[in-house]
């Protein structure tokens, strides 16, 4: 298959949609993650670090609960449809 024909028109409408967004990204990055490395550490917002870790125990103590002790909580069940 043949390469497609280059025009300048399209090049330069490319070069300024796609390339210099991608490079304006890429600066603002660039500029954020250096700043952040100069500025000191900021105060622990321990609060919200509570709150997010209780948030995430409500959920994961419950469920490891029934993954793992299902046996026990299905044993009389299957005790009384089996007669036994």
């Amino acid at each position: 298959m043949a390469p497609l024909p280059r025009s300048a028109i399209m090049s330069a409408l490319a070069r300024t949609r796609f390339q210099q967004a991608a490079v304006r990204q890429f600066r603002v990055r660039q500029y954020a993650t250096a700043r952040a490395a100069r500025l000191e550490q900021a105060p622990g917002h321990w609060g919200a670090h509570w709150k997010r870790a209780g948030g995430t125990a409500m959920m994961y103590f419950p469920v490891v609960a029934v993954v793992m002790f299902w046996p026990y909580i299905v044993e009389p069940i299957v005790n009384i449809y089996e007669g036994v």
